[in-house]
């Protein structure tokens, strides 16, 4: 299929979404020809070598969805230094099984505090310390070659404030003055008394008072952060553009950051709103037609009932796709409130609840991430089962911050005194092994990394390690000595990759029980959306893996299984698990 076939069949889709936003304003004629001219720009530059992996999608559409796709997130000079010398370390994640790597801030970021790198100063610019376009298009020629996927961020809420149409804006030029909200005082007063607030202890407030603007910027996340009027849309043209651009240069997947707080409506959160779904199937529609290899993949840190829209949506007239993959952040959570509790029942809920996925989406599943684990998100689920959830997960943080001296190395994150709130660490850290004396507080530690690996993968998604978790690094407190990073708490489970660590012990023990597990996935045939087993004990979790049963223990005592069978994990027949264990079973679904 060519572009030009393509734009007839999906080129529908893409002007509804468009007429859905900006209609009101107008005849939209003028808008869809920019955009159809922008498509035909950007297509005529795609190099053959894209053109090619395009046809190989199309023709394998759920590439994405398979046993063996498994993913690695890092940030470039905390792995390798440079992006030159991450392209040395492909051999490194090729032997680690890994299809899918997404590199974190590598964008060019504000001078001074970036948030992580995250206050994008350029789209289209590698960050210069790490390199520049043209190391990163062989980057991503080298990764094409190991059946690597390259996945970078895109931030669509906000840009910083040095951005070059930030500068524009704040020197008087009204074109792209339009692309950034501005109130005064009073409107910024009012807004912030019905607006949630995203970092209440380090950035209090939705908006930031900027002279040069005329009035108060809206600023959600960071004062630095300006927050883009999607209103308008030039904006929706200008982001378009990037993300075309950054996909012929070879990037295949984007983690459209922040995506849930995109359309500003008064009277409301400004939060997973209607407008926020049609803007994100218009990038999905346009970059189906240009470049149809690209993946979305959507960072929705919400509660769990407003994350499957974030798949797309059956709008009457047939299905509108959105993004390929969703973060399944609350299985993240939920697994780690299982390991505090002891019981299954949240994972199970959430399990139960991750099925119906549309043909061509899947979700990201994880066991720790770059970012806190934000026990809020769960609030909704646990009140199905629990009419207090929030002293209920409270208790769960405080176990895994090593209350009563227990083996969790946790830390607060954004705590302003309040009841609830999230949690920094490493994988290693939080499951005890930083806090270990002897052997068997290691072989405990060990089972729990295990453990949650094991949730990740064997619930369907495309599973995806952080970098320095599949060697068992510890946190790293060395942030509170940096002006710039100091006020950061997340920077504690972001250390530097212990290349010395690679063969250690705790390497070899870990990388081992993830290669096991990988390899029990891939014969098991599983991917995709999860299935939940009935288990009749509170501490078993029963997960459907393909043709495979998969049951995880969150208790410290060994359990009996449902019924016995032979353990992919060890060759063994079995009729047990053991304390913070695993057993996968070969058949019986």
């Amino acid at each position: 299929m060519t572009m030009e076939q393509r734009l007839a069949a999906i080129g529908p889709r893409l002007r509804r979404q468009l007429e859905r936003l900006y209609g009101a304003r107008g005849d939209t004629g003028e808008l869809w020809a920019m955009t159809v001219a922008l498509l035909h720009e950007r297509a005529v530059e795609r190099p053959a070598a894209l053109v090619a992996l395009d046809a190989a999608r199309l023709a394998d559409p759920d590439w994405f969805v398979r046993p063996d796709m498994l993913g690695y997130s890092t940030y470039v000079d905390l792995f390798a230094g440079t992006v030159a010398g991450l392209a040395e370390r492909v051999p490194y994640l090729r032997d680690q099984g890994v299809r899918y790597l997404h590199l974190l801030a590598l964008l060019k970021a504000r001078a001074g505090d970036s948030d992580g790198g995250f206050a994008v100063a350029d789209y289209l610019a590698v960050e210069p310390r790490l390199g520049d376009m043209d190391e990163l298009e062989r980057l991503t020629a080298r990764l094409r070659e190991a059946n690597i996927s390259l996945c970078v961020d895109l931030a669509l809420n906000h840009t910083a404030d040095d951005h070059v149409w930030a500068q524009a804006a704040r020197a008087g030029d009204p074109f792209y003055r339009d692309f950034y909200i501005v109130v005064d005082a009073a409107t910024a007063a009012a807004r912030d008394a019905e607006l949630p607030q995203v970092f209440p202890a380090t950035a209090p407030g939705n908006f930031t008072a900027v002279p040069a603007m005329g009035g108060h910027v809206w600023t959600t996340f960071y004062p630095f952060q300006w927050d883009l009027d999607w209103r308008n849309p030039d904006v929706f043209l200008s982001i378009l553009d990037v993300a075309l651009r950054l996909a012929n240069k070879g990037v295949e997947a984007f983690r459209l950051d922040s995506i849930a707080f995109l359309w500003k409506q008064p009277g409301t959160d400004c939060r997973n709103l209607p407008e926020t779904h049609y803007i994100v199937r218009a990038l999905r529609a346009a970059l189906d037609i240009v470049a149809p290899a690209t993946l979305l993949k959507a960072e929705a840190i919400v509660p769990t009932a407003f994350v499957p829209p974030y798949f797309g949506k059956d709008e009457g007239d047939g299905f509108e796709p959105e993004c390929h993959l969703v973060y399944n952040n609350s299985l993240m959570v939920a697994g780690w409130v299982a390991l505090a509790e002891r019981s299954a029942a949240l994972p199970a809920a959430i399990i139960a609840a991750s099925g119906g996925l549309p043909r061509g989406a899947n979700w990201l599943s994880y066991a720790r991430c770059h970012d806190d684990i934000g026990w809020g998100s769960v609030l909704g689920d646990l009140r199905a089962i629990d009419p207090a959830p929030e002293r209920r997960l409270a208790d769960a943080a405080h176990r895994l911050e090593g209350a009563d001296g227990g083996w969790g190395r946790a830390e607060p994150f954004q705590s302003d005194g309040a009841l609830l709130h999230g949690s920094n660490g490493t994988l290693a850290s939080i499951a005890g092994l930083e806090a270990a004396r002897d052997a068997d507080e290691r072989e405990a530690a060990f089972r729990r990394i295990a453990l949650l690996n094991a949730l990740a993968i064997a619930s369907g998604g495309l599973a995806t390690t952080y970098m320095g978790d599949e060697l068992g690094q510890f946190n790293d407190r060395s942030y509170r000595d940096d002006p710039e990073r100091a006020h950061e708490g997340r920077w504690l489970h972001r250390p530097a990759m212990d290349w010395d660590a690679v063969d250690g012990a705790a390497s070899r023990r870990i990388g081992g029980d993830l290669r096991a597990l990988r390899a029990a996935r891939v014969a098991s045939g599983g991917a995709g959306a999860p299935t939940s087993l009935p288990t009749g004990m509170d501490a078993l979790l029963g997960i459907g893996c393909g043709s495979d049963r998969v049951f995880l223990n969150f208790g410290a005592a060994a359990l009996p299984l449902p019924a016995a069978g032979r353990d992919r994990l060890t060759g063994a027949v079995c009729d047990s698990v053991p304390g913070w264990g695993v057993a996968w079973l070969e058949g019986g679904r």
